[in-house]
């Protein structure tokens, strides 16, 4: 990241509404939600969609600190600029608000043009949101290799790796922060377990003893995986992926695995998928 320059900023140009505006915001209490008890896929819908309507300008101006803001934006100042001014980050002529998320969000939402403001150029985009993908169901995963002397062998089926945000109010577990493979380490001896609202997973291993010849045998190691994602899930982070179990178990592991999305729901952004393909998560 660059050195900040102070820029005047088409606000047009400002990607999303900033969703962490605390508890001294009073729309968000008017649509029902609160800043610290709902999701940022929560606040981010209600804010977008609140902006199209009329009256949602006239409640935010009832609070003083933002009919202020509009005031010294209706005379073409940026409100508080010398003292506190706001800073965005910049990647390909798109903005998001790093400080200053209420004046930014009035302006968003009273139609201001231009803003005058800190910004930092980012050399790759991390802060892009990433679309939607899939639909919510049962997603089924199949895995089976044996092990030989030099590691696995005879490798079949695939693998999945969840990733998720656990909503506020649930205590975050393995699959948060980084996600995790849903292969043995996983078992739940084939029962389902519920990480939040809408969403549960289950993982029975198995083993079994092949004869090969009359003295030698050989285990053969089976993983079953289920993924149920219901259509009126908690509306957080939610990432499906899965990868071929030989690019993760076979013997030439050229690189990172090529993580194929099945289901993929919230404001995961280009830094995660950035963090993902960079990372290397182990089977072991």
């Amino acid at each position: 990241m660059q050195k900040a320059e102070l820029r005047v900023v088409r606000v047009a140009d400002i990607a999303e509404f900033p969703t962490e505006l605390g508890n001294r915001c009073s729309l968000l209490p008017e649509l029902g939600l609160n800043a610290y008890y709902n999701s940022e896929e929560e606040l981010l819908e209600a804010l977008t969609k609140s902006a199209r309507k009329p009256g949602s300008l006239d409640i935010c101006l009832r609070n003083s600190r933002c009919r202020r803001f509009y005031e010294a934006f209706r005379e073409g100042r940026t409100p508080f600029s010398d003292k506190d001014p706001i800073c965005l980050l910049e990647h390909g002529g798109r903005y998001w608000v790093v400080e200053g998320k209420h004046r930014v969000c009035l302006a968003m939402r009273a139609g201001v043009e231009n803003l005058e403001a800190f910004v930092y150029h980012l050399k790759e985009d991390t802060e892009s949101l990433l679309p939607h993908k899939g639909k919510p169901e049962r997603f089924r995963f199949y895995l089976s290799f044996s092990l030989g002397s030099r590691g696995p062998e005879e490798v079949r089926g695939s693998v999945a790796y969840l990733w998720v945000q656990s909503p506020p109010g649930v205590i975050p577990g393995r699959f948060d922060f980084r996600g995790a493979w849903l292969d043995a380490s996983q078992d739940t001896r084939g029962r389902w377990t519920e990480l939040f609202p809408g969403l549960r997973y289950r993982v029975l291993a198995n083993k079994e003893l092949k004869k090969q010849g009359f003295f030698r045998r050989r285990e053969r190691y089976f993983v079953e995986s289920e993924v149920a994602v219901e259509p009126d899930h908690a509306k957080t982070k939610v990432w499906l992926t899965e990868v071929s179990a030989a690019e993760v178990l076979g013997p030439q592991l050229a690189g990172p695995p090529s993580f194929r999305t099945v289901y993929r729901f919230g404001c995961w952004r280009r830094g995660h998928l950035l963090r993902l393909s960079r990372t290397w998560p182990s089977l072991f």
